[in-house]
């Protein structure tokens, strides 16, 4: 075990954090078998941080663990991968990227509007809550890998926003994008690490399986927590 044991990690974000491409076994749940923390799960598979209408908002997660008194001694949370998602026959992302908000002066996640949201100042009021709401938590984004399955142009426009907005809040992140080598544009790597979620005999590109978990994410995120 690690220096971390039953240390309260909390997660949040999409389908890579809650583990979709790996029976729900995620980040969290190798955090656990790794680590030897304790987890509470929040992400959901398909979350947006801006608004999308029949979508999960990443903003709500946050409220639930807020409401529900949660405590941590760490966060892990990822986030854009769904926003800059072009939905079938639309021309444009589902999340506008918008511009980053002016300063420090900012509303936590229960100030925010869903219609006319973007990216940007949702993911900032993201991580301003967890400054203000969990003040004694170590905080770690996750930027994903590679993935064939979307816009090479939008997701790293998107993903450098991220950091960006991160770096601006002082906020650690691990850049699997840049550090993991993953790259799902490349059949062999798409096959090897994600997982066949539509039958198509193939990898899906997006969500990892138990390889590209343990392989691939868990190394990085792990090794960045413990320098916390």
């Amino acid at each position: 075990m690690s220096n971390l044991k039953g240390k309260k990690v909390l997660v949040f974000g999409d389908s890579i954090m809650f583990g979709s491409g790996n029976n729900g076994f995620g980040v969290g749940e190798y955090l656990v078998k790794d680590l030897g923390v304790t987890c509470k799960k929040y992400a959901v598979g398909g979350a947006r941080v801006g608004f999308k209408e029949g979508k999960s908002w990443l903003p709500e997660q946050v409220m639930k663990a807020i409401e529900n008194r949660e405590e941590a001694d760490y966060i892990v949370f990822d986030g854009f991968t769904n926003d800059c998602n072009i939905s079938e026959g639309a021309t444009e992302p589902d999340v506008p990227l918008g511009e980053i908000p002016y300063g420090y002066e900012c509303g936590d996640v229960f100030s925010l509007t869903k219609e006319g949201s973007d990216f940007s100042a949702c993911f900032q009021s993201v991580i301003y809550t967890f400054l203000t709401r969990f003040p004694q938590a170590k905080l770690l984004f996750v930027r994903p890998h590679n993935m064939g399955r979307r816009d090479d142009k939008l997701q790293r426009k998107y993903g450098k926003r991220a950091i960006s907005i991160c770096e601006k809040w002082g906020v650690p992140y691990v850049d699997l994008y840049r550090e993991s080598g993953l790259n799902t544009f490349i059949p062999v790597h798409r096959d090897m690490f994600t997982c066949d979620s539509y039958g198509w005999g193939k990898g899906d590109c997006t969500h990892p399986n138990a390889a590209g978990y343990e392989l691939k994410y868990m190394p990085l995120i792990e090794s960045a927590l413990l320098r916390l």
